[in-house]
């Protein structure tokens, strides 16, 4: 196998992995927010940060790899112009499996996603009614400042 394809394979395989990690890292925040365990909440947040810094690092490096490979087989630096230009099945296989493994993370990692942006949605239309309902009970003594007037 060339050496740069096999370098585009193994970012690709890289960046999926980190995927995996951000996704793990999201699915264990996620249950650490219905356990109410603010600080392991505080911990993930902090690790999903990191992890997402890794990942952009993995992609940034996939896609200067991909570039370079794009430019030397003149075509563009896609899947499907790049596995076309590899001419041995072997390397074709592994590059259209890495491939696929990314996409795979990459759509599971979309659904955490559009599950957590739900949670919030969610948590926020609770909270906007909780609020509404506390100051309808109370008479609506928030202040200017947003703070509430807790005087008997």
């Amino acid at each position: 196998m060339r050496t740069e394809v096999e370098k585009l394979i193994n970012a690709i395989l890289d960046e999926s992995d980190c995927i995996e990690d951000l996704i793990d890292a999201m699915r264990e925040q996620r249950e650490a927010m219905q356990a109410r365990d603010t600080e392991a909440v505080n911990e993930l947040m902090n690790e999903t940060r990191d992890i997402s810094f890794e990942v952009q690092s993995c992609e940034n490096l996939r896609n200067d790899i991909a570039k370079k490979l794009a430019a030397e087989f003149s075509c563009d630096p896609k899947i499907s112009s790049l596995a076309s230009k590899l001419t041995d099945d072997e390397e074709r296989k592994k590059f259209n499996g890495a491939a696929e493994k990314l996409r795979q993370s990459v759509f599971v990692l979309k659904s955490e996603i559009m599950i957590l942006n739900g949670l919030i949605d969610q948590n926020e239309k609770y909270t906007s009614m909780l609020l509404s309902e506390w100051r309808r009970l109370n008479g609506d003594s928030i202040s200017q400042t947003g703070s509430a007037d807790f005087r008997g």
